[in-house]
């Protein structure tokens, strides 16, 4: 899952918070590293230039933003759809830094843009030797913050929970709220499905459950999509988070889809018991249809919370 740190410059990220910009352009040269498969919600935390302490020089986290659209644009295009958004307050200084960053010192034809929206600006930088990470002051680019450990996030937003948002961002947080929380749990999900994801559905199994899964979200509509997963999403509730998990019941090999998604459920489960959210993020499965009364035995004494299409919540 693509929660990323990436070197970027105190300064501009200062701009941005200044300017009380909730919706920026993160810009690099085309020339630069490019991030492979980002994905809609992705997190990208900035990684500041200008932030270092002690003596590895270590970089501090000053934010972060949720991933939105990609584009490939002319200086001259970029300035005129994001203008100050781009983290300059002139189209002059703008090209400046642009120029001191590339090797040649040169406006490049092309920079890659990532619209980044909901960003926040956290009240001290944190630094991830805080929850154990170790990185070289040498990193040109970016880093994957849960490559080893699918609960870093959650440490770097539990430690950006306690101090809270910059004071000065306060000023403009009547119309752009953050929780920290709901962030991080999202983000577990995510990092939970990558580690137990299986492609266990054939291809025609999946174009069913999609329709499947469209006729519900027709009802229930504050969902989003697990990422890299055709067959499952997160219900997002005020009390909770649902990782809904639809099942076919008449399908083929009925047995062994119900042994593969009691076995996902279960996988859910206890990985969320070790993230220390059971009582907020709970799995459940969706039946397309009614179930047999052993069957609801065997989930009752499971203690797996299930629905059927047409019923609500158990």
């Amino acid at each position: 899952m693509a929660a990323i740190a990436y070197i970027t410059d105190k300064n501009m990220i200062d701009f941005h918070r200044l300017n009380g910009n909730h919706t920026i352009n993160f810009w690099k040269p085309s020339t630069s590293k490019k991030i492979s498969n980002l994905k809609q919600g992705d997190l990208l935390f900035f990684l500041a230039k200008g932030t270092e302490r002690g003596k590895q020089k270590e970089k501090g986290l000053m934010g972060y933003g949720k991933f939105q659209k990609s584009y490939t644009m002319s200086f001259q295009a970029m300035w005129s759809k994001y203008e100050i958004q781009n983290g300059y307050a002139t189209r002059d200084g703008l090209e400046e830094a642009i120029c001191k960053v590339t090797k040649n010192h040169r406006l490049p034809n092309m920079l890659n843009c990532l619209q980044l929206e909901e960003v926040v600006f956290f009240q001290y930088p944190i630094y991830l030797s805080e929850i154990g990470m170790q990185v070289s002051n040498k990193l040109e680019s970016y880093l994957y913050i849960d490559k080893e450990d699918l609960y870093n996030t959650d440490k770097i937003l539990k430690i950006a929970n306690q101090f809270g948002v910059d004071v000065w961002s306060k000023v403009f947080e009547q119309e752009h709220t953050h929780n920290f929380k709901k962030d991080a749990q999202i983000q577990i999900i995510h990092n939970i499905y990558e580690v137990i994801k299986s492609n266990y559905y054939s291809t025609y199994e999946e174009a069913r459950l999609a329709h499947f899964i469209q006729d519900y979200q027709k009802h229930h509509t504050n969902t989003q999509a697990i990422r890299n997963s055709k067959t499952e999403f997160i219900e997002i509730r005020e009390d909770r988070l649902w990782i809904c998990l639809p099942c076919l019941i008449n399908t083929s090999e009925i047995q062994k889809k119900l042994q593969y998604i009691i076995g996902h459920y279960m996988l859910y489960s206890s990985y969320i018991k070790n993230s220390g959210y059971e009582k907020e993020i709970q799995p459940f499965i969706i039946f397309d249809k009614e179930i047999d009364e052993e069957l609801k035995r065997h989930l009752h004494n499971l203690q797996i919370n299930y629905q059927v299409i047409s019923t609500p919540l158990e």
